[in-house]
């Protein structure tokens, strides 16, 4: 959606899982030799700027990776490895979107887009690349998702992280992943998604009422592990338990075709996370198998 500026929200515990995840499947996707495709679908900005007005508004990077900067002397493996990539825009109060968080592990050799339709988003997006192995695309994404696969190379992955501002985005997803699939079944997708309280105040009646788009999620999450994919990998994490003044109270992804022993890497990462943001709502945090091979 045009209105959607992720500078709000830049640096919070979404993004967090998010860039760890991403990381995550990057390194295990580039132990091999081989060229790989990379195709970020909602790239946004490229970097942000955490005193900047928008961010400081609710300062939602006290969430994310404000609150791990204060734990990083405890901390090693992935969350170690992302806080060393993140290192040098903190020096200047910034950080970086999924496209630059993608260069520092692809390499030379490798193909990689990122996709933004938002004019300002772009211009920035285009800056903060220049000097990158992303190609920027002032384009929808979910459009060069089709112009692009099958991709060359024939190995890789796809991040997909919309808005999710309408409940008909979550249909969306579900239909392009449908397509993309087809036309490419190897690939890997990650899929973000957003954990959303049951109940939210209106904010024009004071009222608590009910969250039409809660339960969307789980929704979409049941339809993609339905399709034609090897396997399906859910990895959710949330700092706070539901409530109605949250709103997003934590969120997740989805990996069809997970990378080697991504599962367990992750698990590891969720067990470090919890013990550093999640507080009381563990129950809230996990690694699933929605699908496995032997499901198929």
């Amino acid at each position: 959606m045009l209105s959607y500026q992720h500078v709000y929200h830049a640096g919070n515990h979404a993004d967090v899982l998010k860039h760890i995840t991403l990381m995550s499947m990057l390194k295990k996707l580039t132990v091999k030799s081989k060229p790989m495709f990379y195709l970020d679908t909602h790239a946004g900005s490229g970097v942000y700027h955490l005193n900047s007005e928008q961010a400081l508004k609710n300062s939602e990077a006290n969430t994310g990776i404000k609150n791990l900067n204060d734990s990083a002397n405890h901390l090693e493996g992935l969350i170690a490895d992302y806080l060393t990539v993140v290192a040098p825009y903190q020096q200047s109060s910034q950080y970086p979107g999924s496209p630059m968080i993608a260069d520092e592990l692809l390499r030379d050799h490798d193909t990689a887009f990122a996709c933004e339709l938002h004019p300002q988003a772009f211009n920035e997006l285009q800056s903060n690349s220049k000097h990158s192995i992303i190609k920027a695309q002032n384009r929808n994404g979910f459009e060069a998702l089709k112009a692009m696969l099958p991709p060359s190379p024939n190995r890789g992955m796809v991040l997909i992280d919309p808005p999710y501002e309408n409940a008909e985005e979550y249909t969306q997803v579900l239909e392009q992943m449908k397509v993309a699939v087809k036309r490419w079944p190897i690939g890997s997708y990650a899929i973000w998604y957003p954990l959303l309280s049951p109940q939210r105040v209106d904010y024009k009646s004071g009222e608590i009422v009910a969250n039409p788009k809660a339960k969307l999620s789980k929704l979409m999450l049941a339809s993609l592990a339905e399709l034609p994919v090897k396997s399906v990998l859910n990895v959710y994490f949330s700092p706070s338990s539901p409530s109605p003044n949250t709103g997003m109270y934590g969120s997740g992804m989805c990996i069809l075709n997970p990378p080697w022993q991504l599962a367990e890497e992750l698990e590891e990462l969720i067990q470090q996370l919890c013990s550093c943001l999640s507080g009381d709502a563990n129950e809230y945090c996990g690694v699933s198998w929605l699908k496995t091979e032997a499901q198929k």
